[in-house]
């Protein structure tokens, strides 16, 4: 099963992500939402993770889900956050509307084919409120090629000893993280992770074949216009009025 993947990188992922800053991840999720006009904001996280954001941000809102594919990572989630959903992108189980739908980390790179990427924006779409947002960021070719080499490395963490392989296959556009895992009993386990690369323009064919549309595309971290050279993208999506392309 796919949420198994994740079952000895949950173990480790507070290690390896270690030297992020999650503030400056908050502070700008907090600035995009403030384009939602309205009080008591609803929110769920696509792709939680091991709830740091969540940790950061669920007490902005009135309302707050923080979801992900693997049991593994969810159980690393702090307590305190109660609303705890294990769910795929592209099968969503709410019918509960949110104002403010969010993924970090480049997860939705995760959807390696057009279809999964176009499936997810329906699942988004029919949970999202009529004037609500929904922004993810996604890591690009160039980020790709620049970053590759420094993933590769290995450690050891709470008795978990453990090597990462990175490695970017251009033709194919797939970035591929292995992970090996040797257990204290001896025992090697490995984890393969692909994200897809999409193209600059992907992006638009996909969300024009939705009912979403792109009404900001940024330079990650900023409200700078990003462009097909930009390392990451934070993409700001909202609902179609009236069935117009805007």
């Amino acid at each position: 099963m796919a949420e198994q993947i994740y079952s000895q990188l949950a173990k480790i992922y507070s290690h390896l992500m270690r030297f992020i800053n999650y503030e400056m991840w908050v502070i700008y999720l907090l600035k995009i939402s403030k384009e939602i006009k309205k009080k008591n904001i609803t929110a769920l996280e696509l792709a939680c993770g091991n709830g740091k954001i969540a940790e950061k941000i669920s007490k902005k809102f009135s309302f707050y889900v923080a979801s992900d594919l693997s049991k593994f990572m969810l159980n690393e989630i702090n307590p305190k956050i109660k609303n705890k959903v294990c769910c795929s992108f592209t099968a969503i189980p709410f019918k509960k509307k949110f104002d403010f739908i969010f993924s970090t980390f480049d997860s939705i790179n995760y959807l390696t084919t057009k279809e999964k990427f176009i499936k997810m924006l329906s699942e988004v779409e029919s949970i999202l409120s009529e004037d609500g947002i929904f922004t993810f960021d996604a890591s690009m070719e160039n980020n790709s090629l620049k970053f590759q080499k420094y993933l590769n490395r290995k450690g050891e963490f709470e008795g978990i000893r453990f090597k990462q392989i990175s490695k970017y296959n251009s033709k194919l556009r797939i970035h591929q993280n292995k992970f090996i895992f040797k257990l204290a009993d001896g025992k090697e386990i490995e984890e393969i992770h692909n994200q897809k690369i999409y193209r600059f323009e992907d992006f638009f064919e996909m969300i024009s074949q939705s009912n979403l549309y792109v009404a900001n595309c940024y330079e990650a971290f900023s409200f700078e216009n990003a462009n097909s050279e930009t390392e990451r993208i934070q993409f700001v999506l909202k609902k179609r009025k009236n069935n117009v392309n805007i």
